[in-house]
């Protein structure tokens, strides 16, 4: 319908007259307009969510948003459920600039950095679609830091850790340190480094 109305000669001739500005505020207001109709058609919230400045969010049906009690997002976010649900759980917190693409399960008081990108699923590898998962799974009490990239299907368990700047292409077990382009497990090797600094301290301590 819109097509048609585009190809008629009085929306032509109207086109023509607009100046460039009034038609870019138009725009601009149509998606605006359009995107606070979706985020309230489409997103359910619990209570005290807070969706920061410039938030974007997509969606093709049937799927949806949900998105639990206390859970802010930071300026410029932008969630996109065209390929499945997004659920988020409570008091989480997303930062600057964050990338969410569903299907995604999110669990509670998960903590982002700025321009966190957890991405969506992908066009499989031949002869690997039969392993390809549902969805990306984020436990309890995660920790995801700035610039890190969460590949869709990966498992991060409750109070995971992941470094800044890492690519998590694999599942991290609860408890996990992952960092690095692939992660990998740096648990053993943060642990080593904090019982040495807390030693390091208590022989200074003692000396004096």
């Amino acid at each position: 319908m819109l097509k048609e109305i585009k190809q008629t000669t009085v929306f032509k001739k109207i086109d023509a007259l607009t100046p460039s500005f009034i038609r870019e505020i138009v725009k601009r207001t149509f998606w605006k307009i359009a995107r606070c109709y979706n985020r309230y058609r489409y997103i359910e919230t619990g209570k005290f969510v807070s969706f920061g400045s410039g938030f974007r969010f997509d969606h093709s049906k049937p799927h949806r948003v949900k998105v639990g009690e206390r859970t802010v997002t930071d300026s410029f976010n932008v969630w996109n459920a065209d390929l499945g649900d997004v659920t988020v759980g409570k008091e989480c917190w997303f930062g600057l600039n964050n990338i969410v693409m569903g299907p995604i399960q999110v669990g509670d008081r998960l903590s982002t950095g700025p321009y966190v990108m957890i991405l969506g699923s992908r066009h499989p590898v031949k002869g690997q679609a039969d392993k390809q998962r549902d969805k990306t799974i984020i436990g309890n009490d995660v920790w995801i830091s700035s610039g890190s990239i969460i590949l869709f299907g990966v498992n991060i368990g409750d109070n995971a850790i992941i470094s800044a700047g890492s690519v998590v292409t694999n599942d991290v077990p609860s408890g996990a340190f992952v960092g690095g382009n692939p992660a990998r497990n740096l648990t053993g090797l943060v642990q080593k480094a904090w019982k040495a600094r807390d030693a390091e301290r208590r022989e200074k301590a003692a000396s004096k």
